[in-house]
């Protein structure tokens, strides 16, 4: 290769700045998938119901039974199945199977997914007596099992604002908890005991700091205080819940095996009838909303001599540069650590001379692990940056 052509091209904005400063909202589209774990696949749907047809087809790459997905930051898709014992991963565009995600430890019947504040990759086991939440890197490795004691059948969880960790423990259907450890893993006890909950599945936390909890057993969703005391029961008449995603009208989205379909309430409970049924949807245990994904891990490019975030840690600004000339509709986004799109913008005029655009970040980026896609129409890039506070 010659020389001029390994010359880094700079790039004319200052990455984050430039993506912070636009509106998201009108370029946004969404989708949803939902597993239809009786015959391990995972279905795709617009977000009126209609049915898109199966992201991932039945038993693909092996999946056996799929318990969660998970968007992977870098455009892939993760899926447990309960009868694998690694996380299986899948394109993001085309749903075809990649490869194990995970590395270094065999799972027992994994469930559910979350990203943590530390950008590592929890996972729950349904295991008799291997029941630990584990955690793995963003690469898949393994990193340790986080919590200090088992959680046997435990499921849904997530983060209070202190960095609390939160999972139900479905228990045998009949005496489920709500089991609360602190950012070290370490337990602080039972927080929701059996008193009202019997079969918790998935658990999430209003914004008003109450704690929703839906109950598989007796078709409901509770409502409990930050303190874990009952209030009052949020929803009731469904059969088996399990999942739950929110449109962006805020509406929500409930799976529930015992009707095999997606029921759709609005923010105040009100049931609005069948988000989907039908189709060959069978115990849908996982509802998820993403946006339409911009590009999937198998078509990307990752290689440092191709495109560079500079510098790739610190606190801001940053500068993107590439090696490779790009056509005139190249697009550029932003993607998270939990998988969510962050912004998205046009790459603007490309020029080959070295110059920055003068923006100035209309909101800070929290501190942690981001992937920038690069696409052109005829190539995909992607590179990574860590964002730290400023010293």
């Amino acid at each position: 290769m010659q020389t001029t052509n390994r010359m880094m091209r700079h790039l004319p904005f200052l990455l984050f700045p430039f993506l912070l400063g636009q509106p998201l909202c009108a370029q946004t589209s969404y989708e949803v998938l939902v597993n239809s774990r009786g015959t391990n696949a995972v279905f795709r749907f617009d977000t009126a119901g209609n049915y898109l047809g199966d992201f991932i087809p039945n038993g693909s790459g092996g999946l056996a039974g799929p318990e969660d997905v998970l968007f992977h930051p870098d455009g892939s898709v993760l899926v447990t199945g309960f009868g694998n014992t690694a996380i299986k991963r899948y394109d993001g565009v085309s749903g075809a199977y990649i490869g194990e995600f995970s590395t270094g430890y065999s799972l027992d019947t994994p469930s559910k997914m979350s990203i943590g504040p530390d950008t590592l990759v929890y996972v729950t086991q349904w295991g008799a007596t291997q029941n630990k939440v584990v955690r793995f890197d963003l690469d898949g490795v393994f990193v340790d099992e986080f919590t200090s004691i088992g959680t046997p059948n435990g499921l849904g969880h997530f983060w209070d604002a202190q960095g609390d960790f939160y999972i139900s423990v479905f228990g045998n259907g009949a005496n489920g908890t709500v089991r609360r450890f602190a950012a070290d893993g370490s337990d602080l006890g039972v927080f929701i005991d059996s008193g009202v909950l019997q079969g918790p599945t998935d658990i999430w936390q209003g914004a008003n700091g109450d704690v929703l909890v839906q109950d598989w057993t007796a078709g409901t969703v509770l409502r409990y205080d930050a303190n874990g005391q009952f209030l009052s029961t949020f929803i009731s008449g469904l059969t088996s819940p399990e999942g739950i995603a929110f449109l962006p009208n805020g509406d929500m989205l409930m799976g529930d095996w015992g009707v095999d379909a997606v029921h759709r309430f609005d923010a105040a409970g009100n049931a609005l009838g069948y988000f989907t049924s039908g189709n060959g949807l069978t115990d849908p245990n996982g509802v998820h909303l993403r946006v339409v994904a911009a590009i999937g891990v198998g078509e990307a490019i990752a290689d440092e001599d191709v495109l560079q975030v500079v510098p790739n840690i610190g606190p801001g600004p940053f500068e993107l540069r590439t090696t490779v000339p790009l056509g005139p509709n190249t697009q550029v986004t932003l993607l998270d650590a939990l998988g969510r799109v962050v912004e998205e913008a046009p790459w603007g005029d490309a020029k080959a001379v070295p110059f920055r655009m003068p923006a100035k970040a209309t909101k800070k980026l929290a501190p942690g692990k981001y992937h920038v896609l690069v696409r052109d129409g005829t190539r995909a890039l992607r590179a990574a940056v860590v964002v730290i506070c400023e010293r």
